[in-house]
């Protein structure tokens, strides 16, 4: 089964996931790394009950912000170049963190909703794998369609994997490996959306949040 999104032959996804190993070069892997467990903005995650006890912060930007965002996060910059769909106008960005005793319940991506109702979930989620500690046990990502489960993922240091927005998804728990923050599973996360004008007039063009909510 191919799935193929609505502006053509942009992006394919084979099945319902395509996974690129070693997507960037490791130095730009650790420039991100950096930033990620640098940041001032880092704390236990504003996102959905689903990710209690993670840890994170939230960038949500329209295309027209991404040069923002970029100023804002060179590191990031080469995920981003990476990864974005080019028919994809509103985005929700996430460093997610994950330690010993943690996991994502199932959930299909909806944060944009955050802002009012009608951007549904998004077209496709991608995720770059920073940090993959040497000895982790768990942690794997999961994904289901209509409840059956479709692909199981093993994160891989380097690799992006993108899949299709309107599969539920899941990371089950981290049963070794990482102990403390700093040795956590870490990855970059970009949910992308394709919005009607009306909706993407309500959401902000460039906003950062914590859990004690937004900063810009």
């Amino acid at each position: 089964m191919s799935f193929q999104p609505p502006w053509g032959g942009a992006f394919r996804l084979q099945s319902f996931v395509h996974r690129t190993p070693e997507a960037l070069p490791a130095p730009a892997i650790d420039a991100i790394r950096e930033t990620i467990l640098g940041s001032p903005l880092l704390g236990e995650t504003n996102l959905s009950r689903q990710f209690s006890g993670t840890y994170g912060f939230s960038i949500t930007f329209v295309r027209e912000a991404l040069g923002q965002v970029k100023d804002r996060f060179p590191a990031f910059a080469p995920f981003l170049d990476k990864a974005l769909l080019p028919d994809c106008d509103a985005f929700l960005l996430n460093p997610l963190l994950i330690q010993n005793g943690r996991g994502v319940a199932a959930h299909i991506d909806r944060s944009l909703e955050f802002y009012g109702a009608g951007t549904g979930c998004p077209i496709a989620v991608s995720v770059l794998y920073v940090q993959v500690p040497e000895r982790l046990a768990g942690g794997e990502l999961r994904l289901y369609h209509r409840g059956q489960r479709v692909a199981a993922l093993t994160p891989l240091p380097r690799s992006l994997v993108t899949f299709r927005g309107d599969v539920a998804h899941e990371v089950v728990a981290v049963e070794a490996g990482a102990p403390v923050l700093s040795e956590a599973r870490v990855s970059l996360v970009v949910e992308q959306y394709r919005v009607p004008a009306s909706v993407k007039a309500r959401l902000p063009t460039f906003e950062l949040r914590t859990r004690s909510g937004a900063l810009a």
